[in-house]
């Protein structure tokens, strides 16, 4: 029962349809004397069943282990986690579960009313049930509230102030830093959950607590390192971006925890070598995706501790980050995509995302040899991403931030043919597109869906403009025009000019919603060539069709048009020559602009496309009224018009000299 995302660093577990078929009490002497001698009912292999058992309690694998023998003696050898959620079952027999490598004990912490305790008999029992599992990799110490949601002792913003519990977790701690130095524990065993009762967010400083300092001086050198302040206690956070595990919250500095890792065999080269920012770059935070039809996709995140660990390994280190080649860069990235079961296995990179904020950081911040189209080339190109990444847009619609942005950009990359622009509008992103365009939402966010309008409108036929329009998209996108920042206000200009250059009918609506009044306020209050040309492609695409436009509508550009011919831009010049045709039909106006010494001059740029535009328009307004004829001799077109044609004698030039004459 998949979630539509899912951490990869999750603990909490599965339930098989929420219900327990079996009821089995005591322990596995009960399981061994109970089980039924009729294995007809077992169809599967072994191996199948142990799968299954890795999701359930530990009190419905041992309900199993009652139905059967098959279950007993060939499937529990092959389980690889046990949820544990009673002191109680801190009893298992260690030789019928071979191959248990994670374990999960829900069993130390408990909810009494609106506050967590401390089970003492979990204190007591867990350091010597753990000792018994030769192959153990991971643990997780936590426990479970009322409605069965998993809970941690380092609840974000929790303070413990029972003085009785404080004690209970420091002898915990205590515990397994003995355990370690005695070798009692696996030598790299993974501990989650915990955190020094001195510890909370924004109280970490110079301390001189005992229990951490012991914890540094014994537990596993690899994950000691990761120690930091409210980092591993926070795997219960339920908001979709936690912070990735780092084993033990403590309350020492990073400066005093590192002076200890200094004092440890192999500790030295551990902190001044580039494995340490290698492994840091494989640690990021993997979200898994999934599509109706079970089709994954991977995306990648780092927080704002990530990044801090990066520069201080870089900084102690005092490491060349040009030295590092682009491959081992590339290749430490993706294990932060690596399969938690099997971290041997990684999945395509068509498949995997990783954010371009998170890359122009490492690349630009830290210096790092990262290029993007290493890590966008396959992916844009991976068509079958696409439900995914709606899936993502429509779940995470008033969540992550970051998240919204990639995948409105790889959505806006996908957007390149009809098929897959109808197979998005099939999944119903027109209206999430709408949505995202609210002026509540974050500028960058409003930028990505006007871009990703922007394609539908490009790539997409007349049908699908017409499904935008009656999402009601016009009037919001004419609304968020008056009231965006001029970055903004650029990405759903054009998105409004790709929709009205759809047909007639799109344009006219454009129009008739007042798209004039603030697209002229955005040009005249902005210097920038960007929104120049922005603005004056917008008109020109209001000002084109058959039939035209209502004079009434775009009448108000005209002055503004005169000013564009002023510049010195190309495609500022073709745009505003090209709108200017619409005013043939009333030559008073283009007199009384003054535009024709500009358009004569025009005759002479140096673009010839540029030329070939200003020709048209002139040829536009000679063709329609002849009184203008006198008006361009005296702004000396013949002269112009002859220097033109020595270099060009195009069919349509010959005609216009022809008009003139």
């Amino acid at each position: 029962n998949h979630q539509p995302m899912e951490r990869r660093a999750s603990v909490e577990t599965m339930s098989l349809g929420g219900t327990r078929t079996y009821t089995c009490e005591g322990g596995d002497h009960d399981a061994d004397a109970n089980a039924s001698n009729d294995d007809d009912a077992s169809t599967l292999p072994p191996e199948i069943w142990a799968t299954v058992m890795n999701f359930l309690d530990y009190q419905s694998v041992l309900s199993c282990a009652a139905t059967s023998k098959m279950f007993l003696r060939d499937s529990m050898p092959l389980v690889t986690t046990l949820h544990i959620d009673k002191s109680s079952q801190l009893n298992a027999l260690a030789s019928r579960f071979r191959d248990v490598c994670d374990i999960n004990i829900f069993s130390l912490l408990r909810q009494e009313e609106d506050s967590i305790k401390v089970d003492c008999n979990t204190i007591l029992t867990v350091v010597l049930f753990l000792s018994r599992f030769n192959k153990l990799e991971k643990v997780v110490l936590g426990g479970r509230d009322s409605s069965g949601e998993t809970i941690g002792y380092g609840e974000p913003g929790h303070i413990w102030d029972d003085v009785q519990d404080k004690k209970l977790v420091m002898n915990l701690m205590d515990q397994l830093s003995k355990a370690f130095q005695c070798n009692f524990l696996p030598k790299s065993l993974l501990v989650l959950g915990l955190r020094c009762p001195r510890c909370y967010h924004g109280a970490q400083g110079n301390s001189t607590c005992p229990s951490c300092q012991l914890a540094c001086k014994n537990w596993p050198l690899e994950h000691v390192i990761n120690f930091n302040n409210e980092g591993s206690s926070q795997w219960t956070k339920r908001e979709f971006a936690c912070c990735r595990p780092n084993c033990l919250d403590v309350c020492l500095t990073r400066d005093q925890i590192e002076s200890i890792i200094e004092t440890r065999s192999g500790g030295h080269d551990l902190l001044h070598s580039e494995s340490r920012l290698l492994y840091l770059l494989g640690q990021g935070s993997r979200y898994d995706i999934y599509s109706d039809d079970g089709t994954l996709f991977y995306y990648v995140e780092f927080f704002a501790e990530d990044y801090d660990d990066m520069e201080r390994a870089i900084k102690v280190a005092d490491l060349d980050v040009k030295e590092l080649t682009r491959e081992d860069v590339s290749k430490a990235l993706m294990r932060s995509f690596a399969s938690k079961d099997d971290p041997d296995w990684i999945p395509p990179k068509s498949q995997c995302y990783l954010g371009r904020d998170i890359l122009r950081y490492l690349k630009k911040c830290l210096k790092l040899p990262i290029y993007e189209e290493d890590w966008l080339d396959e992916l844009v190109t991976n068509k079958q991403n696409l439900p995914q990444i709606i899936k993502v847009l429509k779940v995470e619609r008033s969540g992550n931030i970051m998240i919204q942005v990639d995948c409105l950009f790889l959505l806006s990359q996908l957007l390149v043919d009809v098929p897959t622009i109808q197979q998005a509008i099939d999944m119903g992103i027109l209206p999430l597109l709408v949505d995202f365009l609210n002026p509540q939402n974050k500028l960058v966010i409003m930028v990505n869906a006007a871009k990703a309008v922007y394609k539908i409108c490009i790539y997409g036929t007349v049908a699908h403009a017409q499904a935008l329009m009656e999402t009601g998209v016009i009037p919001k996108l004419v609304h968020h025009l008056s009231l965006a920042d001029e970055v903004v206000a650029q990405n759903i200009a054009l998105a409004l000019a790709s929709l009205a250059s759809k047909s007639t009918f799109c344009r006219d609506a454009a129009l008739r919603a007042e798209i004039m009044p603030p697209l002229l306020r955005l040009l005249k209050s902005s210097n920038q060539l960007s929104t120049m040309q922005t603005v004056s492609e917008v008109i020109a695409t209001l000002c084109q069709g058959d039939p035209k436009p209502d004079f009434a509508l775009v009448e108000p550009c005209l002055e503004p048009l005169s000013h564009l011919l002023l510049s010195d831009d190309e495609m500022v010049l073709k745009n505003s020559c090209s709108a200017l045709g619409i005013f043939c039909c009333s030559s008073e106006y283009a007199i009384g602009v003054g535009i024709y010494p500009r358009l004569v001059q025009l005759l002479g740029h140096s673009s010839e496309e540029v030329q070939d535009d200003a020709l048209k328009t002139i040829r536009c307004l000679v063709g329609r009224d002849k009184t203008l004829i006198q008006p361009l001799i005296s702004n000396e077109v013949l002269s112009s018009l002859m220097s033109f044609m020595s270099s060009c004698l195009a069919q349509t030039q010959i005609f216009s000299f022809q008009q003139v004459g």
